[in-house]
């Protein structure tokens, strides 16, 4: 008797190799697509998030540094006002005083010129003494012509010729400045005052005001306006009279 055989289709180990069901098996395009579409997005929204941290911090670095130098600015100017001094020893018989106080109001920055005492000589043997004459003011910036400065200007020594001609040194005390409002505390009549001066007879001769309040008012990193402002009290009104005191 003879056996009939069924022949089976297809390879055998092959067959069962596709019918494995923990055989290994590669990512397709769509998965791959789709993991690299996630990977983008997180990346994104990282780095977007550095970026803006980044940003906030150099704002506030900014802001910081754009404070400091407007406080820096503010008490040179205030310290130097409480040094201010009078002296009734110059030669009347010249034009220009070796010692005054005149402060005038100049449009968005006033100006403020005095004498002090406070000079501080940088040179071992300069020809320069502790006394000197300042001068505070607006001036535009050489680069940028929309901008104004608060400038300083301080002579060497006093002398009978005015600040701007008398040999002397300029630098910005305070960059990018919005106005600077300077006013006078006249203790004679109790009230503010926006001018002061101690060389005309219709002003403030021969004295000077027992208080000043400045403001300062400056650009933030926004481009708003942000006021500053201080008062100082100056301890010498009285001028100086060294030959009184002699006899």
């Amino acid at each position: 008797m003879m056996r009939s055989h069924k022949k089976l289709g297809g390879c055998l180990p092959c067959a069962r190799s596709a019918r494995r069901p923990g055989g290994s098996r590669g990512f397709t395009l769509i998965e791959v697509l789709i993991a690299i579409s996630i990977l983008a997005v997180v990346t994104t929204l990282v780095w977007g998030s550095f970026r803006e941290t980044f940003s906030a911090k150099s704002a506030v670095e900014a802001n910081s540094a754009r404070y400091h130098s407007v406080r820096l600015g503010l008490e040179r100017l205030a310290r130097e006002v409480t040094m201010a001094y009078l002296s009734q020893n110059d030669d009347t018989g010249q034009q220009e005083r070796r010692t005054f106080f005149i402060g005038t109001r100049r449009g968005d920055v006033d100006e403020l010129r005095f004498s002090m005492l406070g000079h501080q000589r940088l040179y071992a043997d300069a020809n320069e003494a502790d006394t000197s004459q300042v001068v505070w003011y607006g001036g535009r910036d050489r680069d940028d012509g929309g901008k104004v400065n608060l400038m300083r200007r301080e002579t060497r020594r006093l002398a009978n010729e005015k600040p701007e001609t008398a040999p002397g040194e300029s630098d910005i005390a305070c960059d990018d400045v919005v106005s600077l409002k300077i006013d006078y505390w006249d203790a004679r009549d109790k009230k503010w005052r926006e001018e002061w001066s101690t060389s005309s007879a219709d002003g403030q001769p021969d004295r000077l005001p027992s208080k000043v309040r400045i403001t300062l008012t400056v650009y933030d990193e926004r481009r708003q306006e942000v006021p500053f402002q201080t008062a100082v009290r100056l301890p010498m009104q009285e001028p100086l009279n060294l030959q009184a005191r002699k006899k």
